[in-house]
């Protein structure tokens, strides 16, 4: 069993919880994992919950969680491998918890569709109907798990969630790879999204695939890996980084071999030991934000930063 929690220091607006629980029982590692992450909140009440697991599913872990923390909002799914401080790992969850105690409204969403596409429509739809005193187009970070096999996240997902939800609210997309997403819809889920609007800065970061017949040197996709989590973290303007996530494709990880150790020392070297860090594999993985646009590739990474509000 291995845990993630951040340290706390002085006032602040975004409220993060992290826990990580290494066990062959999903279910017994997201509770663990849950608890972990409730400390890392300080009392306050996460208004979404990221869950990703990896590993034989025992049972539906929705229920469970929430009987821990309350009615949160939950989006996730399960996939190969969970990211830690240790590297991959192919068994066990990840529990995200975030909070913002001014003015944070959440969102999250699982919906059915023939493709990604009208997945995405689907699960914008239900969002924004929760949200009828917003604006036009919320602001914010959403998270999008797909099942494979529906289509491509920046051709079938993007397009149809941003022509929705609108361009401000920054979004990434992975295809996860194992069937299964976290959350209820009438017909079997396609898709489970999950979003925050609230007074926090955001910073995302790309790095980009290559040719499958064709893989950079390990140096060259390490180096790729540093740069789009310095980006990332330039992205929220002088603050520091109150979370970092990795969302990185099984093909890169695949390329990197016995190198992907290192590709993950040097990114937790390029944002500081006291930042949690942590991260998913994925089959594809696409977003759209500031600087980053949706691609389809072979091998890519994204790096996600939040921090507190811009100018306090």
């Amino acid at each position: 069993m291995i845990g993630v929690l951040p340290v706390e220091t002085g006032a602040r607006i975004l409220q993060v919880g992290v826990g990580f629980a290494s066990h062959p029982d999903t279910l017994w590692a997201a509770v663990r994992a849950t608890a972990m992450a409730r400390t890392g909140l300080n009392g306050a009440t996460p208004e979404l919950v990221l869950l990703v697991t990896a590993g034989v599913p025992s049972q539906d872990v929705v229920p469970v969680i929430k009987s821990v923390l309350g009615p949160v909002g939950i989006a996730g799914g399960a996939t190969s491998a969970i990211i830690t401080h240790s590297g991959a790992v192919a068994s066990g969850a990840l529990v995200v918890c975030l909070a913002n105690g001014e003015g944070a409204v959440s969102g999250t969403a699982a919906a059915a569709g023939h493709d990604l596409g009208e997945a995405a429509q689907g699960a914008a739809r239900l969002i924004l109907a929760g949200w009828p005193f917003r604006m036009r187009y919320p602001r914010g970070l959403g998270f999008a798990f797909a099942k494979p096999g529906y289509g491509p996240p920046a051709e079938g997902f993007l397009p149809s969630w941003r022509l929705l939800m609108g361009p401000k609210m920054r979004t990434v997309c992975s295809v996860l790879s194992a069937p299964a997403v976290f959350g209820s819809s009438p017909a079997d889920p396609v898709v489970s999204v999950g979003c925050l609007e609230a007074p926090y800065s955001t910073g995302l970061g790309w790095a980009e695939g290559f040719e499958p017949s064709a893989p950079p040197e390990p140096d060259a996709l390490v180096q790729g890996a540093v740069d789009a989590t310095l980006t990332a973290v330039k992205r929220l303007e002088g603050d520091a980084a109150r979370l970092v996530l990795v969302i990185e494709s099984t093909a890169r990880h695949r390329a990197l071999g016995s190198a992907a150790a290192d590709e993950w020392e040097a990114i937790r070297g390029s944002i500081g030991g006291r930042t949690p860090c942590v991260g998913w594999l994925c089959d594809q993985v696409a977003a759209y934000g500031r600087g980053v646009r949706p691609l389809d590739a072979h091998g890519p990474l994204v790096v996600v930063a939040l921090g507190d509000a811009p100018n306090r």
